[in-house]
């Protein structure tokens, strides 16, 4: 009996230890030009240049991924969101504002193998896109554009894992 019950202690121990240890290391912008209503080529951004009326380029994040632990980490989700700084186009330029999330998101992550890192790709432009057309018919556009992640909490996990970035845009 006490064998037994020693054996499934250790084994519970064990499984305790096992579990995986996400963590998002990083995120990046990235932009590529359109042409014939295709991305192509994909290149790391600081800043994105396109002006108002529209964008000429299409917008994604790069987010690193890294499972730490000895066990797989399987079925993540990632919970994510865009907010615009709001600045006039025209007249004086009063300070521009932080307004409410525009998009409001999640992406799912099957597997990350033990000790792997994985870039997982957020599709952002259709939404920004809509936001900013909306905004230049109203005479505004954004200076800067922020993404909030999260891995969505799960059971045994420690703590709550999130990053923020932001991107300046030009007009």
């Amino acid at each position: 009996m006490k064998k037994s019950f020693l054996v499934l202690a250790l084994a519970a121990l064990a499984a305790v230890g096992a579990r995986a240890e996400l963590s998002l290391e990083s995120v990046s912008w990235q932009r590529a030009r359109v042409e014939k209503l295709r991305a192509v080529s994909w290149e790391d951004a600081d800043r994105l240049i396109d002006g108002p009326p529209k964008l000429d380029t299409r917008l994604r994040a790069r987010l690193t991924l890294k499972n730490r632990g000895p066990a797989p980490a399987e079925g993540i989700l990632l919970r994510y969101s865009m907010t615009g700084r709001v600045a006039p186009l025209a007249g004086e330029k009063p300070e521009s504002v932080w307004g409410v999330p525009f998009m409001v998101d999640e992406k799912r992550v099957p597997k990350i193998g033990p000790n792997k890192t994985q870039d997982v790709y957020l599709a952002i432009s259709p939404a920004l896109e809509l936001y900013l057309a909306k905004l230049a018919r109203a005479g505004w556009w954004l200076d800067r554009v922020r993404l909030q992640v999260m891995i969505e909490p799960h059971l045994g996990a420690v703590s709550v894992q999130a990053l923020e970035s932001a991107l300046e845009v030009s007009k």
